[in-house]
Order: C-alpha cells, then sequence, then structure tokens
C-alpha cells in the first residue's frame, strides 16, 4: 500500500509538472509574482533544458526581480542550450543593455534580426524577437538602452502581430523614456493595447501611473480600479492604490495592502509593504522591529529600500544619527533610477539633522538634480531640499534652493513667492527680497503681503534712515493700505512717522514732514505725535523772525523704522 502511495504520488508529480505551461508562468510574471514565474520556468527547463521560450522567460523573470547578475547567468547557459536561438540572442542583450553595454546589444539585437528576416514578415523579422528588442530597450531608466530603436522595433512587432497588447505597453514605457512630453504618444499606445484587449489590466494600471506623475487624482483612481475590475488578480493594482494611499488614509491604504498580500507572492515585498504600513499608521517601533526581522532573514541577500525603511522610523523615533546612516545606505546601494524625489529629500533631511552634514546633504541633491532628465523633478527636488533647510532654521539655504528653482523654471504662485520673500528677509537677502516681491505685488496686486515684504527689505536696506532709499516703498505700501483706513489706520500712520523721522532729521524736506504729519492728524486728529511733528514743521517752514524756540527734533517712532506687521 505504502508503494503504491508512492507511485500515485510520483505519478501526480509529474502531471503536475506538465499541468504548468509558459502561460502559467508568464501569467505570474504579468501579476509582479516573480518567484511563482520562476518556479514554473525552473520546473518547465528541468524537463526540457533546450526550451527557448521557457529561458527566455526565466531570464525576464529575474531581471523583474532585480537579479541582474542571475539573469547575465541563465542567458549565457542559455545561448549554449538553445544553440544560440535569436530570442536568447535578446534576452543576452538585454542584460548587456542594463550594464550600461550598448554596442554589444545592439550587435546582439542586429544578428538576432538577421536570423529572423524574411519576405514573408516584410523583412521586419520575427514578431517576438522584434518585441523582445523593443522590451529590452523600455527596460530601466532614460540612462539605459535606445528608446527610438525600441519604439521602430515595437511597432513592427505590433503590425505583425496585431492582437498582442503588449508591444503597446512597452511602447508607452519606451515613449516616456524619451521625456515628459511623450505623455501624449505613451497614452496612445496604451489606448491602443486596451483596444486589442480591454482586460488588459497592465495598461490600465499604467495608464494611472501616467496620471498620477501629472496629479490627475480622479482619472488615476479610475484607472487602477478599472484594473481591478477586468483582473481581480492583479497586484500591481492593489500596490499602486495602497502606494496612492499610504500617505493619505491609512485606513483605506490597509484595505488595499491586504489585497496586495493576498494576490502577491509571500516574499520580501509583500513583508515590505507590511512593515511599511505599520510605519504609515504611526506604530514606528514596531514597523523598525518588523524591519529588523526582515533584515534577520536576508541571508546576505541584498533589499536596500529595507534601508529606507529603517530611516525613516529612526526619523520618527528621534534618532537621527541612526536615520542618517540608514539613508546613506540606502543611496549607495539602491540602483539610481529607483531613488525617487522623495528619497533624495529624506537624505536631505536625515544629513541636517545631524549638524555639520550641510555639505553632503547639498551634494547628494545637486547630483539628484544633474541625473534627473525631467525639468518638474529638477525643481521638485530643489523645493523639498528648501523645505528641509527650512525644517532645520537655515533661512539662507532655503532661499538658495528656492531661487535655484525659481531661475530653473519661475513659479509665480503667491504661495511660492511668498515663502521667496519671507526666506530672502530672514536671511538678509534684502535685494532678492525686493526683487521677488516686486513681482509679488505685479502679479497678485490685491494682497497685502507682497507690499510688506517690499516695504520691510527697503527699510532694512537703509537701517538708520540716512538715505531716504525707503521712502518710494513705504509710500507704495500705505498707497494699498489706504483702500481700507479703517481696518489699517495704525500701519498708515507708522509709515508716515517713519517718512517725517527722514524729513525733519535727515533731508530737511519741512514742507514734506508736514504733509506726512497732516496724513496722521487726517487719520487721527488727536494722535500726539502728529500734532508734535505739524508743529516742528511748521515752525521751521515760517520766517526766520517768527521763529521762538530753538530747533528740536521730533521724538522718532518706537521702534525707529521697525517692520510693519
Amino acid at each position: 500500500m505504502k508503494r503504491l502511495f508512492l507511485s500515485l504520488s510520483a505519478i501526480f508529480g509529474v502531471a503536475l509538472l506538465f499541468a504548468q505551461t509558459q502561460q502559467d508562468g508568464r501569467r505570474f510574471l504579468y501579476h509582479q509574482r516573480t518567484k511563482s514565474a520562476k518556479e514554473v520556468f525552473e520546473k518547465l527547463l528541468t524537463a526540457n533544458p533546450a526550451d527557448v521560450e521557457a529561458n527566455y522567460w526565466l531570464g525576464q523573470t529575474l531581471l523583474a526581480a532585480d537579479d541582474l547578475a542571475g539573469a547575465k547567468a541563465h542567458y549565457a547557459k542559455a545561448m549554449v542550450a538553445t544553440t544560440q536561438n535569436p530570442l536568447i540572442v535578446v534576452g543576452a542583450g538585454h542584460v548587456e543593455l542594463l550594464e550600461k553595454k550598448n554596442a554589444e546589444a545592439r550587435a546582439h539585437f542586429d544578428a538576432a534580426l538577421a536570423t529572423t528576416k524574411n519576405k514573408k514578415n516584410k523583412n521586419y523579422g520575427d514578431a517576438n524577437v522584434l518585441a523582445a528588442i523593443g522590451r529590452a530597450n523600455a527596460d530601466g531608466s532614460s540612462e539605459f538602452g535606445d528608446a527610438e530603436y525600441g519604439i521602430q522595433c515595437l511597432k513592427q512587432a505590433a503590425e505583425l502581430d496585431p492582437t498582442n497588447p503588449e508591444p503597446m505597453v512597452s511602447m508607452a514605457i519606451a515613449y516616456l523614456k524619451r521625456g515628459p512630453d511623450n505623455g501624449g504618444n505613451a497614452k496612445k499606445a496604451l489606448d491602443e493595447a486596451l483596444f486589442r484587449d480591454p482586460k488588459h489590466a497592465r495598461a490600465y494600471v499604467r495608464i494611472g501611473k501616467l496620471f498620477e506623475s501629472q496629479k490627475n487624482t480622479s482619472i488615476l483612481l479610475e484607472n487602477y480600479n478599472k484594473a481591478i475590475e477586468v483582473d481581480a488578480d492583479h497586484a500591481p493594482a492593489y500596490l499602486s492604490l495602497y502606494t496612492y494611499y499610504q500617505n493619505r488614509d491609512v485606513n483605506k491604504a490597509k484595505e488595499y495592502l491586504d489585497k496586495y498580500v493576498a494576490t502577491a507572492d509571500k516574499d520580501l515585498e509583500t513583508s515590505y509593504f507590511a512593515a511599511d504600513y505599520l510605519f504609515r499608521a504611526g506604530r514606528y517601533q514596531e514597523s523598525l522591529d518588523a524591519a529588523k526581522a526582515i533584515e534577520a532573514g536576508l541571508n546576505g541577500t541584498s533589499y536596500p529600500k529595507l534601508n529606507k525603511l529603517f530611516a525613516f522610523n529612526y526619523d520618527r523615533l528621534n534618532d537621527s544619527i541612526a536615520a542618517k546612516n540608514a539613508m546613506e545606505r540606502y543611496m549607495q546601494t539602491e540602483q539610481p533610477e529607483k531613488i525617487s524625489v522623495d528619497d533624495y529629500s529624506m537624505s536631505a533631511k536625515t544629513y541636517l539633522r545631524v549638524p555639520g552634514n550641510e555639505a553632503q546633504a547639498d551634494a547628494a541633491v545637486e547630483k539628484a538634480v544633474a541625473a534627473d532628465t525631467s525639468v518638474a523633478n529638477k525643481i521638485e527636488i530643489m523645493k523639498q531640499m528648501a523645505a528641509a533647510y527650512a525644517a532645520v532654521g537655515n533661512a539662507e539655504a532655503q532661499f538658495r534652493w528656492l531661487d535655484k528653482a525659481y531661475q530653473l523654471s519661475p513659479d509665480n504662485s503667491a504661495r511660492n513667492l511668498f515663502f521667496m520673500a519671507d526666506a530672502a528677509m530672514k536671511s538678509k537677502k534684502y535685494e532678492d527680497a525686493m526683487r521677488i516681491s516686486d513681482t509679488y505685488i505685479n502679479l497678485f496686486p490685491d494682497q497685502a503681503q507682497g507690499y510688506t515684504f517690499f516695504r520691510n527689505a527697503a527699510v532694512a536696506q537703509d537701517s538708520d534712515t540716512s538715505k531716504g532709499t525707503a521712502i518710494a516703498a513705504v509710500d507704495r505700501q500705505s498707497q494699498f493700505l489706504m483702500g481700507d483706513t479703517a481696518k489699517n489706520r495704525k500701519k498708515i500712520i507708522f509709515n508716515a512717522g517713519y517718512k517725517i523721522v527722514y524729513y525733519l532729521t535727515k533731508s530737511k524736506e519741512y514742507n514734506k514732514a508736514l504733509e506726512s504729519a497732516n496724513a496722521i492728524l487726517t487719520l487721527e486728529p488727536g494722535n500726539v505725535y502728529g500734532l508734535q511733528a505739524k508743529e516742528i514743521s511748521e515752525r521751521f517752514l515760517a520766517p526766520p523772525a517768527v521763529r521762538q524756540a530753538p530747533e528740536k527734533k521730533p521724538a522718532a517712532p518706537k521702534p525707529n523704522g521697525a517692520k510693519s506687521k
């Protein structure tokens, strides 16, 4: 009986092996279940080491799992097993692109195409080979591959295989590698993918990502949810919704995290995001403990972003040095194309929380700005750096980064101009404060802040009221304030007092001093200072014979030249 049971088990095992097909493996990979996909393709290759499709897709699975070294070794072995089948040759070229060996990769691609071209397929080559070349050139950031070449191959693949949506998805990714101006082309390619297969969840997720980069909330959510509607097993859609809500609605984030864990392979990723959720929920020590448990089980496996989670938790637990060290490890070990704007901001923040690390913070962000090809991303990096400096009270550096962003592409929103003028004032960059606040006034003439900054900067530049260079700025503010004398009476009187000090004690323009005194008395007839200034001004304007008292100077407003509020 025992022998019979063993025989049945063996038969069932063989049946299970052959029940799993390349389609099963590719379906797992489509759902980003790389662990399951790898198991399927490895079993298929155990049965047939020369299986071209299984060899190619196992290499793609290893690349999707960020195992570049494993993929390289696998494709080298597969080149022998398949006698350099064109599809495997393209796989080897894909690895070379990610190693930035562009010339070697192109040679492999051209060789693969040369062996598959014939009149039957319009001399393009094999559709699968063309799609694989396009997929390779779409992979990675804009630093990798040749997006234009990839797009041409994908167009040919799409023409030869008119019902397959995948070349169109790869084409959309390749278009985006050409720059943000290609968003429209990317969207058209994704729309075509959905025309070919209305249930292609991956295309919906890609559309969602496209609109997420544009901060179009309604459309991104519509597409993420549509992906789930057409394919309830598509784990990337749940993960996209989790990352969208993680900083917005922690309860909703948990809902999608649970669905992601239920549909994804149980691996480092699912463990990581469970620990990440604990951080988002404010359970920092629990998140830290979960991260340490993951680290203990790595057994030498590289998993850089775990360091980022350490950094965030240590930061919230007020261990600044541990946060800085963890973020340094992350930035040093993560693939550059996976480091986000928020990561650079966090890196700067952790540096700045440990005094003496300002140079490292600036250097990290300068590197990020230089590496990013998107102007919008460069500006976002600079603004987040400015916010990090503001958090530690360094107004000079805050303004420096805000102004760099402004020079790259002016943000003339009232909010941005306010923060720029405020930082310039706090760092005593008065000319810059006047430059920014002048723009503020011209664009938003009905808002008081611009006039206040402009006036205060001008007054600060003439701290002893000896030059009179702030008079025009004071008048400019007062003219605005006159729009509501009941509300602004004290400020208007204060400005008139500032002018009186200059006219009586510096420029000796007694007629102008009298005008300012009368302006005060118009608003407040019994104002003591206004009465005193009027009396002294009239005395100096009278003929010499009429003067009955020695020259006096009126008391200056206190504090002299103070900022208006």
